[in-house]
């Protein structure tokens, strides 16, 4: 064959696979297209599987559907790595909905499902596409036989890593059980493995494939900030009533509000304290915006009844610390805004960007305070020093966690500088 019938040929053949692609999409996702050009191109990649994946995608860009839509697919299992039980059930609870088997073996499963689930695993052709674990449930004892019984009989086909951060000591949420998946990955050598991430600096990627062990992988890494999100840094310190302004702009985010009741869509206030989140939530609710607060301190019953009603639309803000977001896949959300600044870059990235999901424009807001910068940073080097004492030597790592907030102040003082001063305030306040 010519050259040139080789090039049709193969063009012919990748816009059948793409075609069949969005096909699947729509069918099981109900999906018309893929979110960009990059999650198809990784979707792709994932299914010719003869590279590990790296990626690196902002909050809402469409990662999880980069290994459900080839797990679909596949003719065996794949089994997703992700930190949180409560993350892990939101994305089980959802493909559920969907009809494709999936499922999560952890510490909270009744013994009963649990049984149910390894019966279906140790059966000649078991009916589950996606088996969500923690990485210390991995590592346990009770689920290596089944782990090994998998593997023996060639019934894995992928491996997802979710908030691949995780595993490097100079990312923003390191979790030293992470370290252990390096051990998964060698020992699933024939296994096509997919780390995925929300933000990963040069540092925290190089250490992310070295730590997991990628043999050579494709790496797919994207702006972290998304065009249709709106960012900017008000100091509160010289707002004259910061809960008013915190309202106006959440009425402007909104569109409307009547009788605490917003049409619409929705947001997040986050808070660094518990005392902030009940104190915010209940100004707002003053002010006319109807606000719940969820933090550790209240009761699971009132927690989960405050994130339902804001899932449901009853109540259109919840404000909340960075506990609060994880794994919630909420489309309608206008704004994000920060009561008290975020830890690093990174967590900022991560929280801001649950904010427009469905691709319409929405804001991303910090209430930037000297005060408040003060007390984290405190808060920060005193971690550091008690880290550094219990394990009686300093690391280079330890510096990490300085060095991220500091470019957090950075950025939200160049935020502030670029913006005009006289528009955010008013000539009276400034």
């Amino acid at each position: 064959a010519t050259p040139e019938r080789r090039e049709r040929f193969y063009t012919k053949r990748r816009r059948t696979m793409t075609t069949s692609l969005t096909e699947a999409l729509k069918r099981h996702f109900g999906f018309e297209k893929f979110r960009s050009k990059t999650q198809e191109d990784v979707v792709n990649a994932v299914i010719r599987g003869d590279k590990d994946v790296f990626v690196c995608m902002p909050t809402g860009a469409g990662k999880s559907i980069c290994y459900q839509l080839p797990a679909v697919l596949a003719e065996g299992i794949t089994l997703v790595i992700s930190p949180l039980i409560a993350l892990i059930q939101d994305q089980v609870d959802r493909l559920k909905s969907l009809n494709i088997p999936a499922c999560s073996i952890n510490s909270k499963l009744p013994v009963g499902e649990r049984r149910l689930i390894l019966a279906d695993l140790g059966s000649s052709s078991p009916k589950l596409k996606l088996l969500y674990i923690t990485p210390e449930m991995v590592a346990s004892p009770s689920f290596q036989p089944c782990l090994t019984d998998l593997c023996s009989r060639g019934l894995l086909s992928y491996l997802a890593v979710d908030e691949a951060h995780c595993v490097s000591q100079w990312g923003h949420d390191f979790r030293p059980d992470y370290l252990k998946l390096g051990e998964l990955r060698a020992r699933l050598a024939g296994v096509p493995c997919l780390a995925l991430t929300a933000t990963a600096p040069k540092n925290v990627l190089e250490d992310i494939i070295k730590s997991l062990r990628l043999r050579s992988p494709l790496s797919f890494v994207t702006p972290v900030f998304r065009s249709n999100l709106n960012y900017d840094v008000i100091f509160r310190e010289m707002l004259p009533n910061p809960y008013a302004h915190l309202h106006a702009f959440i009425t402007k985010a909104l569109d409307d509000s009547t009788n605490g009741q917003v049409g619409g869509g929705c947001g997040i206030v986050y808070c660094r304290t518990r005392d902030g989140c009940e104190t915010v939530a209940h100004q707002l609710t003053k002010l006319g915006v109807l606000s719940k607060p969820y933090h550790a301190g209240l009761k699971t019953a009132d927690r989960t009844e405050a994130q339902n009603e804001w899932m449901q639309g009853k109540v259109p803000v919840i404000v909340a610390t960075i506990s609060f977001g994880m794994g919630v896949d909420k489309a309608n959300v206008r704004f994000v805004a920060h009561w008290n600044l975020a830890k690093s870059l990174a967590s900022y990235y991560q929280e801001s960007g649950r904010a427009g999901r469905d691709g319409l424009p929405s804001s991303c807001r910090t209430y930037y305070s000297p005060k408040d910068k003060e007390q984290l940073n405190f808060l920060i080097r005193k971690e550091v020093v008690r880290k550094q004492a219990k394990r009686g030597t300093e690391k280079e790592s330890d510096k990490t966690a300085i060095t991220d907030f500091e470019a957090m102040v950075s950025f939200c003082m160049q935020e502030f500088c670029s913006h005009s001063a006289v528009r955010d305030y008013g000539p009276s306040s400034i």
